[in-house]
């Protein structure tokens, strides 16, 4: 009818889709093809609370257009900061955001956050991680901000703030690891070197070796290299070795030819599962390992498997709308996202092997440092006269209350003991009898 082909149809025709369980159709149809201005007023009132409440308008999975955005601007946010008057700038311009739209706010601190620091602005980072915190805004992760909020702070020196902060992230946040990490160089930079093996010990654990990246090796190397530990340095370069010879060859297929032997099976559990971890399994070897954290694959993926998912819905609501005659809206829809479906999965898997180049360049760059922690061990043991000399001993430690200490043994493994490892580092050799 010509009700049915007027913006105010389409946008009824669209509610009637989303409260027959088609989210992603209804959003698609209404922001795509309607302007609020063109619709009743009572229809687009009833519109504004569902837009306002959706998780794909507020995850951007569907970005909103002309009058739409004025109810949620969801756009992604571009700022390029080079001075703090761009930093003010930016400032300015989310204050200028209608108060209701906090999440477009996040956006740009979450901005402001990262990019600050790269021209050693960190009071500004610090500043934008704050309202990040407290705004009550569910675009940008806390476990994201935590981390931002742990590197400005590690950054401007404040290690002790940095280490507080990092004690926040929890188990099950994808950037856990990253934060033991982190924590453990900070520990270093103190030379505190008991607790930044204890972190590197749940690090190098057999059961993390999927998740971890070669940085965590080079930061091991390092610390024995501190403590002239010289035997746990070729020991750890051989055992990254072993763990990473297939990942870097899954890499490598990934970044030259767009696929490996596991790439198909991994999309297929994304479309089934969503992006996490446990969808996929052991076959997490095959991926980067940023890829369950980056936001242009989970936008991707998550875009496909809710539309994978309602065409399966829409076929039944098509069937029964037909009983009333062809309805060209959905069946044009149908085909449209259909196709827009199979375009996020080619765009995931340019992002995917964009991810494996760069972590192939990250493994180049580690390596060449392991290799010269190396070098100059050896170089240490054939010109060091101090290293025939006797370590300290250490203090005998007694078990007490719940804590129970027995020897380290790398080939057993107990969850609970992951990131509660605590060791104890010997000095140095030196000569005995040795003076000034």
């Amino acid at each position: 009818s010509r009700f049915g082909e007027s913006s105010t149809g389409i946008a009824l025709y669209s509610y009637l889709l989303l409260q027959n369980g088609l989210p992603y159709f209804a959003l698609d149809i209404l922001t795509g093809q309607t302007q609020p201005e063109r619709i009743d007023e009572n229809l687009v009132k009833i519109w504004a609370k569902e837009v306002k409440a959706s998780s794909l308008i507020q995850k951007g999975f569907i970005t909103t257009t002309g009058g739409w955005r004025s109810m949620v601007n969801n756009e992604d946010i571009k700022i390029s900061l080079k001075s703090k008057k761009d930093i003010s700038a930016a400032f300015g311009r989310a204050d200028r955001a209608p108060l209701d739209q906090i999440n477009h706010k996040a956006r740009i601190w979450w901005q402001i956050a990262t990019l600050a620091p790269q021209i050693n602005e960190v009071d500004s980072a610090l500043k934008a991680t704050k309202l990040l915190k407290e705004s009550g805004q569910t675009v940008i992760g806390q476990d994201q901000v935590i981390s931002a909020q742990a590197r400005a702070q590690y950054q401007k020196g404040d290690l002790e703030a940095a280490l507080a902060t990092y004690a926040l992230m929890p188990k099950s946040s994808m950037l856990w690891i990253e934060s033991v990490e982190e924590r453990a160089w900070a520990h270093l930079r103190r030379d505190d070197f008991d607790k930044a093996l204890g972190e590197a010990t749940t690090l190098l654990s057999p059961a993390l070796a999927p998740l971890v990246g070669p940085e965590s090796y080079f930061l091991v190397n390092l610390l024995a290299l501190k403590a002239c530990d010289y035997p746990r340095v070729f020991k750890n370069s051989e055992t990254f070795k072993k763990r990473h010879r297939n990942h870097i060859i899954d890499l490598q297929q990934l970044a030259d030819q767009g696929s490996n032997k596991n790439l198909n099976a991994i999309l297929t559990k994304f479309e089934q599962k969503g992006v996490n971890l446990e969808a996929i399994g052991p076959l997490v070897e095959s991926l980067p390992r940023a890829s369950f954290r980056d936001a242009k694959i989970i936008r991707y993926m998550e875009s496909r498997r809710q539309i994978l998912n309602e065409l399966n819905q829409a076929l039944q609501v098509n069937q029964f709308a037909q009983t009333l005659g062809e309805n060209t809206v959905l069946a044009k829809t149908m085909g449209h996202l259909k196709a827009k479906a199979d375009r996020f999965k080619q765009l995931a898997v340019h992002q995917l092997r964009a991810l494996a180049t760069a972590e192939l360049k990250e493994y180049k760059m580690i390596l060449n440092k392991m290799h010269i922690v190396e070098a100059e061990v050896i170089q240490r043991l054939h010109v060091d006269d101090s290293l025939k000399g006797e370590r300290g001993k250490l203090s005998k430690h007694e078990d007490r209350g719940d804590v129970l200490v027995f020897p380290y043994n790398s080939d057993e493994v107990w969850f609970d003991e992951l990131d509660n490892y605590q060791a104890r580092v010997k000095d140095c050799p030196t000569l005995k009898g040795a003076s000034l």
